[in-house]
């Protein structure tokens, strides 16, 4: 269905020619030189952090803090109390915890699906190449008047209508089925599921998989950690045991009250996950479900990824993106 977005040159480089990434006006922002993109960061951001999501800070904490007290107290005191000790318990926990991490990262920093807006579209000559890749012309065959009615109405002939194109007038394109503008991120994702702060990200298209992984993986570290930490500091003071005996009232009190609402966040995580599992055999995005759309389409996390629509490398010519933002 979609060609290889590799099988189309970039534009020749010119020495005043910038890259994409430099020229994203979304609330998204590229890291490591357009390598890598996160979302807004509406929810609770933190200036000291440069504006970091609190929300995607306080999912880090949730996740390193019980890992730091499993692998450096709980697991050597698991192995000392036990006389019959498991083999497989640390590579399987460590196994765990790096694919918790690695999936987190790459739902945090992948690209969920965007759509680019019409100036830049223009400005780094893709209009063609992403015509082969949707199918539709997202610039809409003619040039938008302004007006949100009108140009809804104009830009998108019936037949495309009837299968669900909309016309997006914040990125100024004809967007496909099931695609939607996220106000957080500020651009069009396909495929949009919904916006997490706690990934700081949208969830779409092409990182809903890493997102589905992400929260099965974590729940399943949950279900290893927390139960071994909250043995480990809940026994009483032994003279034969030296990890609870050097654990003060005060600090045993305080690690037990943190892994309680880190189990708590782990519950309302198997609700997420057990929700998005209906989500997935239903073939329905969170969007759909909630505004309980008739969805006749691809699945979500049965489906293909399909290319990256936006190369955050691309030469950008600033003259025709400055004339189409004026």
């Amino acid at each position: 269905m979609f060609a290889s977005l590799s099988a189309t040159p970039n534009h020749p480089k010119s020495p005043r020619a910038p890259r994409r990434h430099r020229h994203w006006r979304a609330k998204s922002r590229f890291l490591c030189a357009g390598r890598c993109i996160t979302g807004g960061e509406g929810e609770c951001p933190i200036a000291a952090l440069g504006g970091v999501s609190g929300a995607s800070v306080a999912t880090w904490i949730c996740l390193l803090l019980p890992s730091l007290l499993y692998f450096g107290i709980a697991l050597p005191h698991l192995y000392q109390s036990w006389a019959s000790r498991p083999p497989a318990l640390f590579p399987a926990s460590l196994l765990l915890f790096a694919s918790t991490v690695a999936l987190l990262l790459a739902t945090c920093c992948s690209d969920p699906g965007i759509i680019p807006p019409r100036q830049l579209i223009v400005a780094t000559g893709r209009r063609e190449h992403l015509r082969d890749l949707l199918g539709h012309d997202l610039l809409g065959g003619q040039e938008p008047c302004g007006d949100p009615y009108e140009d809804a109405l104009r830009m998108v002939s019936d037949q495309l209508r009837q299968q669900g194109y909309r016309w997006c007038h914040t990125c100024k394109i004809v967007r496909p089925p099931r695609a939607s503008h996220c106000k957080d991120c500020d651009h069009c994702v396909l495929r949009f599921d919904h916006h997490c702060p706690f990934v700081n990200n949208c969830i779409g298209q092409r990182n809903y998989h890493f997102f589905i992984g992400f929260t099965t993986s974590a729940m399943l570290f949950a279900f290893v950690a927390l139960p071994a930490i909250l043995w480990t500091f809940s026994k009483p003071n032994d003279s034969d045991d030296s990890v609870t005996e050097a654990a003060l009232p005060w600090y045993r009190l305080i690690v037990l009250v943190s892994c309680g609402v880190v189990a708590v966040c782990a519950a309302l995580l198997v609700l997420l996950w057990l929700y998005h599992l209906f989500l997935a055999f239903s073939g329905k995005t969170t969007k759909e479900h909630r505004r309980r759309l008739d969805v006749r389409s691809e699945p979500t996390f049965f489906a293909a990824r399909g290319p990256a629509l936006v190369d955050p490398n691309d030469w950008v010519d600033e003259a025709a993106l400055f004339a189409q933002s004026s």
